[in-house]
């Protein structure tokens, strides 16, 4: 099942909490990361898909379909920054 995307207008109180918490989320992130040093590129992914999964299960511990469904939305905004990442890093190289 293909994850439908909200547009600003559809879910503006959505993107405004992630727009304002942005610096935090990604201060977050970088400390997430940091305990990954040291640990092979399939041990890394190993780790980051446990953690997602058992988040995943707190959020919907007894219903597999929604689970499944956020699992698939979270992988399409893996989808959509890994897209930016790298439009950006175009740019700054033509620049």
């Amino acid at each position: 099942m293909k994850p439908m995307r909200a547009t600003e207008a559809e879910q503006p109180e959505i993107y405004a909490t992630v727009r304002r918490e942005m610096p935090a989320i990604h201060r977050a992130a970088t400390k997430m990361a940091k305990h990954l040093r040291g640990l092979s590129d399939v041990s890394q992914k190993q780790a980051i898909t446990e953690l997602t999964a058992a988040w995943i299960m707190a959020v919907y511990p007894d219903n597999l379909d929604l689970a499944l469904s956020l699992s698939d939305a979270m992988r399409d905004q893996t989808d959509i920054d890994l897209q930016q990442a790298f439009e950006s890093r175009r740019r700054k190289l033509s620049n």
